[in-house]
């Protein structure tokens, strides 16, 4: 790899690492959910958990059906 593209990528947390910042990113997005929630609001990023943990599935509209 090229220096100038080495100098232009992130670095990222490998997922499901554990540190610090990434403990303080998913506590702050929960207290933002628990106040949208006691406001009776829903979060856009809980949208669907209640359904999906009570195992309520809701089947896609169907439009149209193409035969290719």
């Amino acid at each position: 790899m090229a220096n100038d593209e080495a100098d232009n990528m992130t670095v990222v947390p490998i997922p499901g690492e554990d540190n610090e910042e990434e403990r303080q990113r998913i506590r702050k997005s929960n207290d933002r959910d628990q106040k949208m929630e006691r406001q009776g609001k829903q979060s856009r990023h809980n949208r669907g958990y209640d359904q999906a943990a009570d195992g309520v599935s809701t089947a896609p509209e169907i439009v149209r059906v193409v035969d290719e």
